[in-house]
């Protein structure tokens, strides 16, 4: 029995040993040999040879929430009571991607506001200091450095899309009304620190567009100088950063000039002009050949950007909390938590509303001093409702959210099954809804003869989910309505998606802000 059991042993790891000679060879990595041409990969220290680069830890996107995508029915689960039709429901699937697990804050907007204007807070070596004009030690020398005082009368510092401050933050004015008290909201909703962690309101769609540009740009540059200097594109190495060749530092430069001054220890660099070295790196990163080379290396996050509506739609509804065994819904959701009214039927919770809407006519928050009157008669803090099945907050009330979508009434029938997205008037032009283009791009259309002209054309974007200000049939994820990009109100708000890289499933019992577990 010893000699048979020795023999078994002896051939399992004779197979083993086999299985694992032949995987080498099949995921060509058998001493390091491509396994469609035999050629031998390149290293770092070779001058020929193709070198191919492993998946790298990318770091979870900050704030958000990685949402499973799968199978699911889209469309109007209620009673369709204004008669609009224009969301059927039907069966799609939706790819995986990361959702922001709550709505952009004020206080986020003014982070986006304050680096329009000044540098950015990114990693440098030891070797490099930026130059302070509030040390005492530098304002008694004989050149102290002049401060830096960022011009908010200017355009903004970017070289791609410079914009002036009224441009890039929020409309007060959406909170202003001839038969209303709540003018108040227009100078401090959105400058007072105590509204910092509320909903940001009054940004139109093309604002949002250019934050989420903006995020994009912010968050790679403080990755990429986070990487370690061999990992980097070697073009990127060649206009940005200089070896010093008496003590071996890396210091920075632009078109291998070294910038700044260097007093013998370190690398001195003076605000403005570290300021105009990052924007010359953001616009390298950006051009699409130099772009491709930090993707190959896998040291560069995908765009940050609004969801489309099926995207925004499937992660509202969450409808993995009510999948049975054999993947059958046991029911469907009318709102993005279980039951069909907008109270928490379970615990010690229950009877209080799960979401920040407006009850009835003239109903914002209820009877002062009872239970559920928690005196949201405006947006609320974010985080402060319970969460959907994917962990998502206010997916329902507090504010409407802007999506990608171009807005067409009958877009659910021309749709595709797999991702469907519309991104413009392909197949139902705008000429159909009492429009005619102007030539000039990106210009209001127009219609000459002016017999008729709805409000549907190629700037009506998609918004979703109910408000404060709204009833609830507008908190079923289903509900859509659209606005102008350029306009603007007190009621939407927004918050970003990004591409899933992979189908790796992450843990969805993560906390409020990106706490997440089980996540790299």
């Amino acid at each position: 029995m010893k000699n048979i059991t020795g023999y078994l042993k002896a051939g399992f790891f004779s197979l083993l040993l086999i299985f694992s000679v032949s995987a080498c060879s099949i995921l060509g990595k058998k001493d390091n040999l491509s396994s469609t041409t035999g050629l031998s990969y390149g290293t770092d220290k070779s001058v020929l040879g193709y070198q191919p680069y492993d998946d790298q830890n990318l770091p979870n996107p900050p704030g958000m929430v990685f949402v499973q995508g799968g199978r699911t029915i889209l469309g109007s689960f209620e009673q369709d009571l204004y008669g609009s039709r224009d969301n059927i429901e039907r069966t799609v699937t939706v790819n995986s991607f990361w959702m922001d697990e709550t709505e952009v804050t004020n206080a986020d907007w003014k982070e986006y506001v304050f680096y329009q204007y000044n540098p950015i807070d990114i990693y440098t070596p030891k070797n490099i200091e930026i130059e302070n004009p509030n040390d005492k030690d530098q304002q008694n020398s004989a050149n102290p450095p002049q401060p830096f005082i960022p011009d908010y009368t200017g355009p903004t510092h970017s070289t791609s899309n410079p914009k002036m401050l009224a441009d890039i933050i929020p409309d007060d004015n959406v909170w202003t009304s001839n038969f209303s008290f709540n003018d108040v909201y227009a100078e401090n909703y959105y400058s007072n620190p105590g509204f910092n962690d509320y909903p940001v309101v009054g940004v139109s769609w093309r604002q949002v567009v250019d934050y989420s540009k903006w995020r994009t740009d912010v968050n790679n540059l403080n990755l990429i100088f986070q990487m370690d200097y061999e990992d980097l594109p070697e073009a990127f190495r060649e206009e940005f950063l200089v070896v010093n060749e008496t003590t071996g530092d890396v210091e920075f430069g632009i078109g291998g000039q070294v910038i700044g001054d260097n007093n013998g220890s370190a690398q001195v660099i003076p605000v403005e002009d570290f300021d105009d070295f990052q924007q010359e790196v953001v616009e390298f990163m950006n051009d699409p050949i130099n772009k491709r080379q930090f993707i190959e290396r896998g040291i560069y996050l995908p765009e940050f950007r609004l969801p489309n509506e099926a995207e925004w739609e499937y992660a509202a509804k969450a409808t993995i909390g009510t999948v049975y065994l054999d993947e059958n819904e046991e029911y469907g959701r009318i709102y993005p938590w279980d039951g069909r009214g907008t109270r928490n039927p379970y615990g010690k919770k229950r009877g209080e509303h799960l979401a920040n809407f407006k009850r009835g006519r003239g109903d914002y928050a209820g009877i002062a001093g009872s239970v559920n009157n928690d005196a949201s008669v405006i947006p609320e803090k974010v985080g402060t409702r319970e969460p959907n099945d994917f962990n998502l907050f206010n997916m329902a009330g507090n504010v409407s959210e802007w999506v990608f979508d171009t807005y067409r009434p009958l877009s659910f029938g021309d749709f595709d099954d797999l991702n469907p997205v519309r991104k413009d008037g392909t197949n139902d032009s705008e000429a159909d809804y009492g429009w005619q283009s102007s030539q000039q791009k990106d210009s209001i259309s127009y219609n000459p003869q002016l017999e008729y002209r709805s409000l549907v054309n190629d700037r009506s974007k998609v918004y979703k989910g109910g408000s404060w200000k709204d009833v609830a049939y507008w908190m079923t994820p289903g509900t859509r309505r659209y606005l102008d990009m350029d306009r603007a109100t007190n009621t939407i708000g927004f918050r970003c998606a990004m591409i899933s890289i992979g189908s790796q499933q992450y843990d969805q019992s993560n906390g409020i802000f990106s706490k997440v577990f089980g996540g790299k």
